[in-house]
């Protein structure tokens, strides 16, 4: 004899589906099909912070979706309920292809998209079957194929794919939903964002075949400010199709992890047990603990508050706000200068800096930098007016080098002018940049305050151990300018405080008190320098 509490739900169940014919499965909310024993049996191992996400996710008319959270957080987790909730949603159906106006036997597809095919098959393989394997409803009524090891193949045509981010594929399938796992971790370069064109093939794909009634998620921990998921974080405030979240572990996590015990560390509260990765790298920890991205990766410049020092208000800016040189700036009587040019045509703008030698310090005067108009290419004949503009009033330039090959003619007509140019590298090798941290880290820099500079260098960072670059849609036009300008101060033959020039040899003693007097200071020890020497020690 059944229970009046089993008829009660049998004949709710009945009422339910006689409203919706295009059923033959009741669809319980995601709470019940996380939590119930029927389905996914996930109650204890789902913190309640996911569930509270996933209730308000499913609850609303939502397209999209972005969870920028922690690492820790359970992202993996997340995507494989969101995942097999989609799935279970589509197979109570009793004709998916029908109910959406597919042909018969076309399939219909969940991708969860990784950075790589082995994270997103374990995901796929691991995560998500396993929940499906132990519920008891998907084993009842819709099991898995289970000859089928490359994907998820359920009754129906139903299927859930893996996917990385170096695939095309999803050109060609039904698509109705998809995870976007780590997506700001994608393929970045100056030109192409694989996240954002992934993003936009499968959005292409969900709305030309189902309307508004996919659902495409992305989950990730932060990268920086500019970022994929960045971006769509910004586009919710105007978009109300899309769902948020930003979270910090502990905010993500239950509780009972934590003893409750807050310390404050730049004026932010966090849990006494990250004191110690707090104060080893706040800009990571922010970024790897509470989700706020950083302006770089990896920065280049880990001792901010050494160019910050850098910055003397005693030497005046000689650009006006229309960015031309004010009419009183002439150059020291009797003064070397030294520049670079890091020239471009149309993607990025020009950078000009000069700088000069006064006692045991790097003076760097002059910091311009030419943006071409939409459309056009940087005026190369502008550019080196700049350079016979500050010729004419006193500036005795030494030494002026370019970084681009279009740069022949100039060096050219510099060199007829009287005026030392050469070609120098500044991406070659990290000499110029190394010289330039050195100078900033020894204090032996001064410079007037120019914001475009100081963003660029809180935004560099090291590539693979050989390269300084940027963060997409940033620069570096400025920072190059400077360190090659710097590089060439510092490398001239004139420059008497220059520590371990060409000719010098240290004993094995002498060396062994260098490197240890270098390791005290904290100062950055680096490779052959070329015509500097083996250190750049100002």
């Amino acid at each position: 004899m059944t229970s009046p509490t089993t008829t009660r739900k049998q004949l709710d169940d009945l009422t339910w589906l006689l409203n919706q014919p295009e059923y033959e499965h009741r669809v319980v909310d995601i709470r019940t099909f996380i939590e119930s024993s029927e389905y996914l049996n996930a109650g204890k191992e789902c913190w309640g912070s996911i569930k509270n996400d996933m209730e308000e996710l499913f609850s609303g008319n939502y397209q999209e979706a972005a969870f920028c959270e922690a690492i820790g957080a359970g992202k993996s987790f997340k995507s494989s309920i969101i995942i097999a909730y989609m799935v279970y949603r589509i197979l109570c159906l009793k004709d998916p292809q029908g109910y959406f106006g597919l042909a018969r036997n076309s399939g219909i597809y969940f991708l969860n998209m990784s950075i790589r095919a082995d994270q997103s098959k374990r995901v796929v393989f691991k995560e998500i079957k396993g929940r499906v394997d132990n519920s008891p409803w998907f084993q009842k009524y819709y099991p898995p194929d289970s000859d089928i090891h490359s994907e998820l193949r359920f009754p129906k045509d139903i299927v859930i794919f893996p996917g990385n981010s170096k695939e095309t594929f999803p050109l060609g399938l039904n698509i109705l939903g998809a995870v976007m796992d780590e997506a700001s971790w994608y393929t970045e370069t100056d030109n192409k964002d694989v996240a954002e064109e992934m993003f936009n093939a499968l959005h292409n794909r969900i709305k030309n075949r189902f309307g508004d009634k996919g659902l495409l998620v992305m989950i990730s921990s932060p990268r920086y400010v500019d970022d994929f998921m960045e971006k769509k974080m910004r586009e919710s405030e105007t978009n109300p199709r899309i769902f948020t979240r930003r979270k910090k572990l502990w905010d993500s996590k239950p509780a009972s992890f934590f003893t409750g015990e807050k310390i404050t560390i730049d004026g932010y509260e966090i849990p006494k047990e990250f004191e110690i990765e707090a104060k080893r790298n706040l800009d990571k920890f922010k970024r790897d603990y509470m989700a706020i991205p950083s302006l770089a990766l990896e920065p280049y410049f880990k001792q901010w508050d050494f160019v910050e020092r850098a910055i003397d208000p005693k030497i005046e800016c000689p650009l006006d706000e229309h960015n031309n040189i004010k009419s009183h700036i002439k150059g020291k009587p009797g003064t070397s200068y030294y520049g670079h040019i890091d020239l471009s045509l149309t993607t990025d703008a020009t950078g000009i800096a000069f700088c000069h030698k006064e006692g045991n310090f790097i003076i760097i005067d002059f910091m311009m930098k030419i943006k071409p108009l939409q459309g056009k290419e940087v005026d190369i004949a502008q550019v080196r007016g700049v350079v016979y503009d500050l010729k004419k009033r006193g500036f005795s330039i030494h030494k002026c080098t370019f970084d681009q090959f279009q740069s022949a003619s100039s060096i050219q007509e510099f060199n007829n002018m009287g005026i030392n140019s050469e070609r120098l590298s500044i991406d070659k090798d990290l000499s110029c940049y190394e010289t330039l941290k050195e100078g900033f880290n020894t204090e032996r820099i001064r410079m007037y305050r120019n914001e475009e500079l100081l963003m660029e260098i809180r935004r560099l960072e090291m590539i693979e151990g050989k390269k300084i670059n940027h963060p997409r849609l940033s620069s570096k036009d400025l920072a190059d300018a400077v360190a090659g300008a710097v590089y060439n101060a510092v490398t001239a033959s004139d420059i008497s405080f220059w520590v371990g020039g060409k000719d010098k040899k240290n004993t094995p003693e002498e060396q062994s008190l260098e490197d240890a007097t270098r390791a005290a200071d904290g100062l950055v020890r680096y490779g052959e320098m070329g015509r500097g020497g083996r250190y750049a020690r100002m």
